[in-house]
């Protein structure tokens, strides 16, 4: 029997390993190596040659290069470079890794051997494969074969095998491709999430491949090894590693994509480590998570030299301090009995039982069941919570960290509940929240909910666009014992001042918190103020944990205290003097000269863009990094220490490209426009004609009291071309960050929510630069504009946009204030004048 083989020009080795497996290095790849990724960006070929030469000394047979990166746009160029030193200095065959076809294909064109291309699958329309699969055919390569199909990735045995026999008809049937050709790839997912969707994950890759290797015998099957670990400490990581290989080996598995350094003989891993990690892979127990990871992060800290920062909770401890820690900690595993052996530890006679799950439960009568679950929750689980506050106040939590705690103590809770007498109820105190009318944005007023839900207040959440009538009737319904508001514009905020001249007048008795990124404390003093200082109090809260602080005291005995205290800072308090209404009337010309236009593609017609003309790769190289990691994801201060953005960022890449979590699209054009006001002073106008020819719509813009008197008319002549453009995300993606909400992934939620609205401002980019293209002005030319910034802030104007480049046929629309939906979504003109510059009013 001939066995296939791979080759470089030095060497060839067969893909049938005999003992199994053929070992694929994975360090060479800029994806999942950060050293790689470093000698990439600085061009460190010999560096990268090192480091190709150290894996094969190592033990691995072929390498796999992935050169591809966020920061540089050359990976063509990169790909083929690299390849070609590595021909003429290492022996060992190697897989070419890039998501671009025309990659690959240069690659293999610049090898004089027979290397293995990484990957093929039938992802949506297939489009990969049809590229690839003549390359397979035309040089006689085999490939890694993804089982990914139309409908996404293959999850249980039998979609894996499934997919495997579409794959493989496929490349035979329109290619001529052979058995031996396609490497399966049936996938394996990180058992790291403790998600119930993939607690069954390793042993489902272990079955598929199984009934792919009885079904193509002549095939080749590989994994991604390390993904299985993903997540976990970088101890663990080895023996999980180790453990699923020696399983997977004994599966049928003939190649595997690792670090062949990171490999334990199955012999010589620890028993008790081994047990952990194989009731981890086969789902032997719900705990076996929490286990592990507590086991090997323990061992770390036992080992370490110096202070460390692993997290260990010792079972010796008492359950409240167990409890306690975990909330702290954010250690969610096993949290649910920790909770009941701390609500049995104050009921005598108690009697704890196991039940059939495994999990630990209370018998004990009601009335002492309550109360004992009363005190765990005000003694244990929210002063718990408390010190997470405290921590992120004093910057050394992030907040991403507090919401993973919000996690754990949700979980808690949902456990305590158990046990309480449902009509007595616990709850600290009853807040009514929303976004007010107008407003479309609630992820602030969402991190509000959560971090009061998680400190024992019940809250009865409005949504978003909530009108006035709406809230007085839940606030009467409920007995409410506070309203909070939420509002990120500034037009939008006016419904504060609206809600709290209504409760002066009706002399309301509830307590108002206001919050969000348009108002400050001196809009809300005014509006506090004005017409009578609304006693019940108007507290500006400018996070959730001001606002939680807030609520405390209103729910304390302190609360006639502290409402006096505010009352009396409040009738002290003198707004200084508002800056003068400016006249625009009376403002001067800019004198600024218009130029000749450019020459349009096209003009008077919108180009639309759909997902599957939008390469996500393509876009975050245009992403604001700085913005992402500080101002979306909060990592900033002591308590950003932990986190690597880079890798956090990396991550999330991978997951929304894999799940689909973006649809992007975007609708551009230029059209003809008309200066009505040139060379006059005051309010600008700006004339555009719509795509009929006959119609026009009139833009209206500011003009600037500052020195130069700037108004975005300006820079347009009598006749001239002007662009737009529209972007968007997509629906999908604020589903799914409602639909986590609710399940209590609000750690993923807010991670999204972060790169949604980064990505959709890169997207913008994106298509501002296509725009430059196009109308070849260079790149310092072609500013963007979007209303609701300074030069242009009235988002009422979006309603004219709309009637231009009708952005409902991309997914867009438009509250009644002008608002985009989804939020994910800007909006902008855009400015060929070489002399553009931002600027304030």
């Amino acid at each position: 029997m001939v066995v296939p083989r791979v080759s470089s020009a030095l060497k060839a080795v067969d893909l049938r390993q005999e003992p199994p497996p053929l070992i694929i290095g994975e360090r060479l790849n800029t994806q999942g190596s950060k050293k790689a990724k470093e000698l990439v960006l600085n061009n460190d070929f010999d560096g990268l040659v090192d480091l190709a030469r150290a894996q094969v000394e190592d033990g691995a047979h072929c390498l796999d290069v992935c050169v591809a990166t966020t920061e540089r746009s050359d990976e063509l160029e990169f790909m083929t470079k690299l390849v070609k030193r590595l021909s003429l200095e290492i022996d060992a065959p190697l897989v070419i890794d890039s998501t671009d076809p025309k990659v690959v294909e240069a690659a293999v064109r610049q090898i004089p051997g027979r290397p293995v291309i990484n990957s093929i699958n039938l992802e949506g329309d297939g489009s990969r494969f049809h590229a690839l699969a003549p390359l397979m055919a035309k040089y006689g390569l085999p490939a890694i074969a993804m089982c990914i199909g139309p409908k996404g990735m293959a999850k249980t045995p039998q979609e894996k095998l499934e997919i495997a026999q579409l794959l493989y008809d496929t490349g035979k049937q329109q290619y001529g491709l052979q058995a031996w050709q396609f490497i399966f790839d049936v996938l394996t997912f990180t058992l790291a999430t403790g998600e119930a969707e993939f607690a069954d994950s390793a042993k489902n890759t272990l079955e598929g491949i199984r009934l792919v290797k009885q079904r193509f015998p002549e095939s080749f099957t590989t994994l991604g090894l390390s993904n299985v670990s993903f997540g976990l400490p970088a101890n663990a990581r080895k023996v999980v590693n180790s453990v699923f290989l020696y399983h997977a080996l004994k599966a049928g598995l003939d190649t595997v994509i690792i670090n062949a350094r990171d490999i334990i003989p199955y012999p010589e891993i620890d028993g008790q480590q081994k047990k952990l990690a194989e009731d981890l892979i086969f789902n032997k127990h719900q705990n076996a998570l929490a286990e592990l990871i507590a086991h090997f992060e323990g061992a770390a800290k036992a080992t370490a030299a110096g202070p460390t920062k692993r997290i260990e909770v010792d079972p010796s401890w008492p359950a409240d301090k167990r409890s306690y820690f975990r909330i702290v900690n954010r250690l969610k595993e096993g949290i649910e009995d920790d909770v009941v052996q701390a609500i049995a530890d104050r009921v005598k006679g108690n009697k704890v039982i196991q039940q059939g799950d495994g999990r630990l439960a209370l018998a004990a009568p009601k009335e002492a069941a309550h109360e004992a679950a009363v005190e765990t929750l005000n003694e244990v689980l929210l002063p718990a919570m408390k010190e997470v506050g405290d921590k992120f106040g004093a910057g050394e939590l992030i907040l991403p960290f507090v919401l993973k705690s919000a996690e754990c103590m949700k979980a808690a809770v949902a456990e305590l509940e158990k046990y309480l007498i449902k009509q007595e109820g616990v709850s600290k105190g009853k807040l009514v929240l929303c976004t007010v009318y107008g407003d479309v944005h609630d992820i602030g007023k969402n991190l509000v909910k959560t971090i009061f839900v998680n400190n024992g207040y019940t809250v009865y959440d409005l949504g978003k666009q909530v009108p006035l009538q709406k809230i007085l009737e839940k606030i009467n319904e409920v007995n409410a014992d506070a309203v909070g508001l939420s509002a990120l514009l500034v037009s939008t905020s006016k419904q504060m001042q609206y809600f709290v001249e209504h409760a002066r007048q009706n002399n309301m008795k509830v307590p108002v918190l206001c919050g969000g990124a348009a108002i400050n404390s001196s809009y809300i003093n005014r509006i506090a103020k004005e017409g009578g200082i609304y006693g019940p109090g108007v507290f500006y809260c400018k996070t959730a944990f001001d606002g939680l602080k807030v609520m405390n005291k209103l729910m304390s005995p302190e609360r006639k205290q502290f409402v006096s205290e505010w009352q009396q800072k409040l009738e002290k308090w003198d707004e200084r003097q508002a800056a003068t209404v400016v006249d625009q009337s009376q403002l001067p010309y800019s004198g600024i000269k218009p130029v000749a236009p450019p020459v349009p593609p096209h003009v008077n017609r919108p180009v639309r863009i759909e997902p599957l003309q939008v390469k996500l790769e393509e876009v975050w190289k245009y992403l604001n990094k700085k913005s992402l990691f500080v101002l979306q994801w909060g990592m900033r201060g002591k308590g950003a220490s932990d986190q690597d953005p880079e890798k956090l960022f990396e991550q999330w890449k991978e997951r929304v490209v894999k799940d689909k979590l973006f649809e992007p699209r975007a609708v551009y054009g230029y059209y003809k426009c008309h200066n009505l006001t040139p060379g006059q002073g005051g309010v600008g106008k700006l004339a555009v004609d719509l795509a009929d020819g006959k119609q026009q719509v009139v833009f209206e813009f500011p003009r600037s009291s500052k020195d130069k008197h700037l108004c975005l008319a300006d820079y347009f002549g009598k006749d001239d071309i002007v662009a737009f453009q529209s972007v968007t995300v997509g629906n999908r993606v604020t589903e799914i960050i409602d639909r986590w909400n609710k399940q209590d992934k609000y750690t993923d939620a807010y991670y999204l929510h972060g790169l949604a609205v980064e990505t959709a401002e890169a997207m913008a980019e994106w298509v501002n630069a296509k725009i430059r293209d196009e109308l070849k002005i260079g790149e310092k030319r072609g500013l963007r504009y979007s209303w609701g910034y300074p030069s242009c802030p009235d988002i009422s104007q979006h309603h004219l946009v709309w009637q231009i480049l009708d952005p409902a046929k991309s997914g867009m629309t438009l509250t009644e204030s002008g608002q985009i939906v989804p939020d994910q979504s800007t909006a902008a003109i855009v400015v060929h004048h070489p002399e553009a510059e931002y600027f304030v009013l």
